[in-house]
């Protein structure tokens, strides 16, 4: 049992640091993303259908896997994303193979859609540096700050992403 939760405990802390390379420390360059709209989405689940307004939207959370892995289920993304409905959570996933993709999605009860790029059009798009999982925080699609589940402050984050 120890040994599951050390796991755990290494895999939350790598994604914690794979979150802060490959752009500044604090992710507020300003810079514009790009969101590549001719990709296939996946709804893992008939709860939640991808609208794609949030393309759209003022704010984002914009993530980036390069697999689904367990990254999905090492951070609760759940509470965010229903307690701000302002926002869209767009999550592009590399995974080559859709098949895993959805399985993986599905075994690890993540029901919110997710945008299928195998060919890494989101990363190359954005210049985004050698990671595998990163997340930032948009207002009109520029990059205000990263930010996702693992940092304490996440939901006041998001909070100060929509005052105006």
């Amino acid at each position: 049992m120890k040994t599951n939760y050390l796991i755990v405990k290494l895999i939350f802390f790598w994604f914690v640091l794979t979150s802060t390379i490959g752009c500044n420390s604090s992710g507020k360059d300003g810079k514009q993303m790009v969101f590549p709209t001719d990709l296939t989405v996946i709804e893992p689940s008939d709860s939640v259908k991808f609208d794609t307004s949030w393309f759209d939207s003022k704010y984002k959370v914009a993530v980036y896997m390069n697999n689904v892995g367990r990254s999905i289920t090492t951070l609760d993304w759940q509470p965010a994303i229903s307690n701000n409905k302002e926002v869209a959570f767009l999550f592009y996933i590399s995974e080559e193979d859709p098949s895993k993709l959805i399985r993986q999605l599905r075994e690890n009860n993540f029901s919110h859609p997710v945008i299928h790029d195998p060919n890494k059009e989101f990363f190359k798009a954005n210049g985004i540096g050698e990671v595998s999982f990163i997340s930032f925080l948009l207002k009109d699609d520029r990059k205000v700050e990263m930010g996702n589940p693992s940092f304490p402050n996440f939901q006041t984050r998001l909070e100060a992403l929509t005052e105006e």
